[in-house]
């Protein structure tokens, strides 16, 4: 009797134990599951934001792609504007045409095109100061004369000059490689014509202050004989072309103009009763111009785009290429605002 009731006993715990076994198995079978749930939802988790990432990117990449595409028509719409500015016959340039207007603006599909274009033969170019003879006493002169108005040391006028040219002989008060490159940090001459005004801040000496006053007045033009057109150029221009033009007369000049809507030839800007008695010539003088600048910024939906150019437009037949394109600089065109009591343009 007692075995049979010990035997029963053994059953019975052996019967507990494999119905326990199985409920072990299937308690990990069940973490394994939720362990594979979560990576899975990880994973999937992960895969979508990347792919939100990428789509993200792509629209971003496109919008941005679009604002160029804008901001070259823009280019192309300011050289229709210089083309069409030819085609008018007139034969001069002057700041009351349409090419002049400094808010011009163009609205397109989700996006707007703002547009400055100015005359850069109103300024004076560094590079005649790498012609020959008659060339460069010309501009010789006219930079003494904006140097002494401004009050900068003329000394880099010869510095300029040096820079130019091709040889290692130092003018008077110019520089050359043996000076630059006895500074802390060496460096040479460019020897050949400079293709920006800010290749002025290598000058020797160079103030920032002087280059700041310097940088509205000079342009860097691919031609040492490009003439100044006076319908264009500043009062602080104007009154380098001759020592005996005071600033004062300039601005008068600039107001005649004005009144004029531009000097029809440079005889008629000669015989401005201003000008009686100061002798001065009509030579590197002119009316009509053949380079300028275009500044453009775009917007395409929340993208903003720049870009600067040079067009050159041949004065015989209207012809035009750009010369120079950059991305970088980026502008605010002056645009009309009925609620700001002031306009400005400025550098963003």
């Amino acid at each position: 009797m007692e075995k049979k009731t010990l035997t029963k006993a053994v059953e019975k715990v052996r019967t507990a134990q494999m119905n326990r076994f199985p409920r072990v198995q299937r308690g990990v079978a069940l973490i394994t599951i939720l362990l594979v749930v979560v990576i899975a939802t990880v994973l999937a988790t992960a895969m979508v934001s990347d792919q939100h990432m990428s789509i993200q990117r792509t629209r971003n990449f496109l919008t941005m792609n679009q604002a160029r595409q804008y901001a070259l028509g823009g280019e192309e719409l300011s050289r229709q504007i210089l083309w069409d500015d030819f085609e008018q016959g007139e034969g001069r340039d002057y700041l009351q045409e349409e090419w002049a207007n400094p808010n011009l603006q163009f609205d397109f599909e989700e996006g707007e095109v703002q547009i400055q274009i100015e005359d850069l033969q109103g300024r004076l170019n560094v590079n005649s100061l790498g012609g020959q003879g008659a060339e460069y006493q010309l501009a010789r002169v006219r930079f003494t004369n904006l140097f002494a108005g401004l009050g900068i040391d003329p000394a880099h006028i010869d510095r300029i000059a040096d820079w130019i040219d091709e040889d290692t002989n130092a003018r008077n008060l110019g520089a050359e490689d043996f000076e630059y490159l006895a500074l802390k940090l060496p460096y040479r001459t460019s020897g050949q014509m400079i293709a920006d005004v800010s290749e002025l801040r290598l000058l020797l000496d160079l103030e920032q202050e002087d280059y700041e006053q310097l940088l509205p007045n000079l342009v860097a033009l691919p031609s040492t004989s490009s003439p100044l057109n006076v319908n264009t150029a500043s009062a602080q221009v104007l009154q380098s072309i001759s020592d005996g033009l005071g600033f004062e007369t300039a601005e008068l000049l600039v107001s005649q103009r004005e009144e004029l809507q531009g000097f029809g030839t440079v005889l008629e800007f000669l015989q401005s009763p201003e000008l009686a008695g100061t002798g001065i010539s009509g030579n590197g003088l002119g009316v009509q111009s053949a380079f300028f600048e275009v500044r453009v910024k775009a917007r395409f939906r929340e993208r903003f785009a720049y870009l600067t150019s040079i067009v050159q437009r041949n004065p015989t037949d209207g012809s035009m290429r750009v010369i120079y394109r950059n991305s970088s600089k980026k502008i605010i065109p002056l645009v009309k605002d009925p609620d700001a009591s002031s306009e400005k343009t400025t550098d963003a």
